[in-house]
């Protein structure tokens, strides 16, 4: 066989082999436009992690929900955490926590008198939700969900601080969620 047939059909072959590597770490980010109750339009990415949210001075690095155990006696409920970075110096006079996805919008967490903990960081837990209740019971449908979460922070200062943050909530991740909670769909 010719050497220079071998070297151009090797070189082709490895040609393919990296772009065929390329192509699948090219993959399209997919997102989601959705407007909230306030009417605020939000693009919220459905094929990767939303990230923090942040406005420069209130950064939301965490906001997830879990089945909390309420007594041994009763049925499991949902908490949601959350863990709030403010920009250093920042004084923080109040936090409140919103769903504001449709109307009506839904408070999940308000502290008139919140303070920063340690760090610049402020974290806390919201009280706990039986699954059927209006705040959370969007966890008993079986198709995916698209939440958004309205964080408004007052500061000492006088200034008010708002941050959206999306959460795509997966069809099977829901299913997990409710047999954590000894439910299924449409209990």
């Amino acid at each position: 066989m010719n050497p220079r047939f071998i070297l151009r059909t090797l070189a082709v072959v490895f040609s393919l082999a990296l772009l065929g590597q390329a192509g699948c770490v090219m993959a399209p980010n997919i997102s989601l436009s959705v407007v909230t109750a306030d009417g605020d339009k939000l693009d919220v990415p459905l094929n990767t992690a939303a990230g923090p949210a942040s406005d420069g001075t209130m950064t939301v690095k965490v906001f997830q929900f879990s089945p909390w155990d309420v007594a041994k006696d009763k049925p499991k409920e949902i908490t949601f955490s959350m863990i709030v970075q403010f920009a250093p110096g920042s004084e923080l006079n109040g936090i409140k926590v919103e769903d504001v996805t449709e109307s009506p919008k839904q408070t999940i967490y308000e502290d008139k008198a919140a303070k920063i903990v340690k760090a610049d960081v402020w974290g806390a837990v919201s009280k706990p939700y039986a699954p059927q209740d209006e705040h959370v019971n969007w966890i008993l449908t079986v198709e995916n969900s698209v939440r958004i979460y309205k964080f408004t922070a007052n500061l000492k200062d006088g200034s008010v601080h708002t941050v959206l943050k999306p959460m795509f909530v997966p069809s099977n991740v829901k299913e997990f969620m409710r047999t954590q909670l000894g439910l299924k769909a449409g209990n």
